[in-house]
């Protein structure tokens, strides 16, 4: 039990300030990454020839579709030609097509269905290019969604924002970074991240046994990041080598937990007050009488009865 009270205070410890950042993120105000990552930003904007343009919440769904829409194409094809002797050390086969389509659609929806086993079914090449990137782009379009769906539900925001400019914000300030920590923590505690092809050793029974191997940390942590499915083994987190010890497992737990939870708290902060209506309230309550009010409030209003309790309130204050 105290292990359980002390993973989930954990969690919500590092959901606090990480909900402070999303909420950053997606109102496009300044954060500590700024200084690094507005060069980077501006690297990607200029080679994709990207212009920051607002998007009617048609134009944002489209382009997200069609954005994931591509990736699919290449990812399909990666796996049908994996048998080319690039980042193929064990020297698999291409993957048949209907479990290529298969296996590409669900990774690109988060839904991670893994009808193969990782270690003799796929090349290092499709582990990373394929599994590893879109569960970096399937996540990324999930929360840059999710952003425009609250910047909606608010009704403070002239639109939806640009689908690009969120999904490429994500993974640069979130989803990577956080990534590169995590799987730095989880190479620290023994799970390979490693291109050498598969390990043939003789046990101490005498009997040969080939030990998988390959780049499983950068795969670990965003799975688990990501929210996604489908490990780098057959066996997923129950093979050591992708969950080796009880810190890879604490590792792993927090890391399932902290951006869904996280997102919570980012809801809160946009929906809330900003920080205009928030001036403008002190200084109404500073030429009216004092009351005693809590400073933001816990729940969560509805637009309509937002819109009531501050008619209500001016009324109050004259």
């Amino acid at each position: 039990m105290l292990q359980i009270i002390f993973v989930l205070a954990v969690a919500i410890l590092l959901m606090i300030p990480t909900g402070k950042y999303l909420y950053h993120i997606a109102t496009d105000q300044k954060t500590f990454a700024d200084p690094v990552m507005d060069k980077f930003d501006g690297f990607i904007y200029k080679l994709v020839a990207m212009k920051k343009q607002p998007m009617t919440w048609k134009k944002y769904a489209l382009s997200l579709v069609l954005t994931n829409a591509v990736m699919v194409f290449i990812g399909y094809l990666i796996l049908r030609i994996q048998e080319i002797p690039f980042l193929n050390p064990n020297h698999i086969g291409a993957m048949e097509q209907s479990l290529s389509f298969n296996t590409v659609i669900s990774f690109i929806t988060n839904t991670n269905l893994q009808n193969y086993s990782g270690e003799s079914a796929l090349s290092y090449m499709s582990q990373m290019i394929v599994i590893t990137f879109m569960m970096f782009t399937s996540a990324a379009s999930g929360f840059a969604a999710s952003m425009a769906f609250i910047r909606g539900l608010s009704g403070k925001y002239k639109d939806m924002g640009n689908f690009y400019y969120d999904f490429v914000r994500v993974i640069t300030r979130v989803l990577l970074p956080f990534s590169i920590i995590g799987a730095l923590l989880l190479i620290s505690q023994g799970v390979p991240q490693t291109l050498v092809h598969n390990l043939t050793i003789t046990t101490l029974e005498g009997k040969m046994q080939d030990i998988a191997l390959g780049p499983v940390a950068a795969l670990e942590i965003i799975k688990h990041l990501g929210t996604n499915g489908g490990g780098f083994f057959a066996a997923n987190s129950a093979m050591p080598f992708e969950n080796p010890n009880i810190i890879t497992n604490i590792i792993e737990m927090l890391s399932m937990m902290l951006l869904p939870g996280s997102i919570l708290f980012a809801f809160g902060y946009m929906v809330s007050d900003s920080h205009q209506e928030n001036k403008l309230l002190n200084s109404q309550l500073k030429s009216k009488k004092k009351i005693f009010l809590r400073k933001r409030g816990s729940t969560i209003i509805y637009r309509d009865e937002c819109f009531i309790f501050n008619r209500a309130y001016n009324n109050y204050l004259g």
